[in-house]
């Protein structure tokens, strides 16, 4: 009877501790959720996965040992937020130092985005603080500057990041998904199940043996071979019952397949006439091919950070768009310059030209931004199978205020896209 019973308080002593994981789990699940909130977060706490590569250590990364450093895609981090309180919130801007890691929000190209990026400096201005930042991985350039002083200005600083877990933010990310918040239930149910059994049983009210064989041995063996089909059973219809609520395919015994649109596009040739590293200009041609077709730090006119011109420079690439898809369409172009870190004077003087075998298709300032207007103008159409050639030309022109835009830098992005020839039925 004591050895019966001992195996018994075992066995339900790893159940509870089972189903206090589980609970403990969907708790943490539950906590973790209203962290994710955009609106004021925890108890001045909020949870964010990063989902860029960003601050990743790479070999070219400051060597420097901060609190936090090399945070992975897919990494939870907790932040600690500004406080609303103007006091409190001067307290938490005064403890910020250079090494420190913000999650800020940032208007970019196409509207605003959350950026989790380290402090490069920071200076008192006025009432507030500019604050310039930038990632640890070398092959994401660039830095960002929020000016806390502002308050017209749609960059803002959500806060500093205090901790940070990969695993758990690997963890968090399938919890996400529904078909695991079912399996985690699933869980909870059968400890529950077993736990009832095992009580019953232990009570004499409940074993699938005849009286006869009830005894403290055969009992036990009767009853767990049963319980263990049972929780199979319910482990196979729940599942079953999960992939009936999230299958989204439905068969056919006859399919329609979409077509698909594939453009691919390259750079055949870039010739650039800028200074060279003796401050003289000279005129530097590249035929090498090169495929902007996916993501890509690079540009088509071989920028880099820190690329000094003058008035006089040009870049030009000549460029190829294929069509490797089913459908024909047409391919436009256009430029957006970010006007909250851009010098506006600088832009102005940059002057982009897009041409085509049958002339110059558009020329305008680079602060005034080419995009198509109201009749959808395109750069031209490529059939399938076809290709087309088109020249984007970069140039600093000479102008009576060059002396006011010294050091200063213009942000902007260049966007090829394409869309399908779409005829009336």
């Amino acid at each position: 009877m004591t050895k019966t019973r001992d195996g018994h308080k075992r066995t339900r002593s790893i159940i509870k501790g089972i189903l206090v994981s589980a609970l403990l789990l969907i708790a943490a699940g539950v906590a973790m959720v209203l962290c994710f909130c955009d609106a004021g977060g925890l108890f001045g706490y909020q949870a964010r996965i990063v989902m860029s590569s960003s601050m990743e250590k790479t070999p070219q990364a400051d060597a420097e040992t901060y609190a936090i450093e090399d945070i992975p895609a897919g990494s939870l981090i907790w932040i600690k937020l500004v406080p609303r309180s103007e006091p409190a919130r001067g307290g938490f801007y005064a403890s910020l130092k250079v090494g420190d890691v913000l999650a800020f929000s940032y208007t970019v190209i196409g509207g605003s985005t959350v950026v989790t990026h380290r402090i490069k400096s920071i200076e008192r201005r006025g009432s507030g603080y500019t604050i310039v930042l930038s990632g640890d991985n070398g092959t994401n350039v660039g830095t960002q500057t929020i000016d806390t002083s502002d308050p017209q200005s749609s960059n803002y600083v959500i806060g500093k990041v205090v901790a940070k877990s990969y695993f758990l933010g690997v963890l968090l990310c399938l919890l996400r998904q529904p078909q695991s918040f079912v399996v985690l239930c699933m869980v909870v149910f059968t400890v529950l199940l077993m736990e009832m059994l095992m009580e019953m049983s232990e009570k004499g009210r409940f074993s699938f043996a005849p009286k006869s064989l009830r005894t403290e041995g055969t009992m036990k063996k009767k009853i767990f071979v049963p319980v263990i089909a049972l929780i199979l059973c319910c482990f196979a219809l729940m599942i079953g019952v999960s992939y009936g609520l999230y299958d989204e395919t439905v068969s056919f015994q006859t399919h329609l397949v979409a077509g698909s649109l594939k453009a691919t596009l390259q750079r055949v040739k870039l010739t650039t006439y800028n200074l060279g590293s003796d401050g003289n200009f000279s005129r530097v041609v590249d035929d090498k091919v090169t495929d902007f077709s996916t993501a890509t730090q690079d540009n088509i006119f071989g920028i880099t950070a820190g690329t000094i011109a003058a008035p006089g420079s040009t870049f030009t690439a000549e460029m190829r768009i294929a069509n490797g898809g089913d459908v024909a369409f047409y391919y436009y172009l256009e430029t957006f310059c970010n006007a909250v870190v851009s010098d506006q004077t600088f832009a102005s003087m940059l002057q982009l030209t897009v041409s085509t075998g049958d002339g110059v298709w558009r020329e305008v300032r680079l602060s005034d931004g080419l995009t198509t207007d109201e009749a959808g103008d395109a750069v031209g159409s490529v059939e399938v199978g076809g290709s087309a050639d088109f020249t984007v030309t970069l140039k600093f022109l000479d102008d009576t205020n060059n002396n006011k835009v010294e050091s200063k830098f213009v942000l902007f992005d260049l966007r090829v896209h394409a869309v399908q020839k779409i005829g009336a039925a």
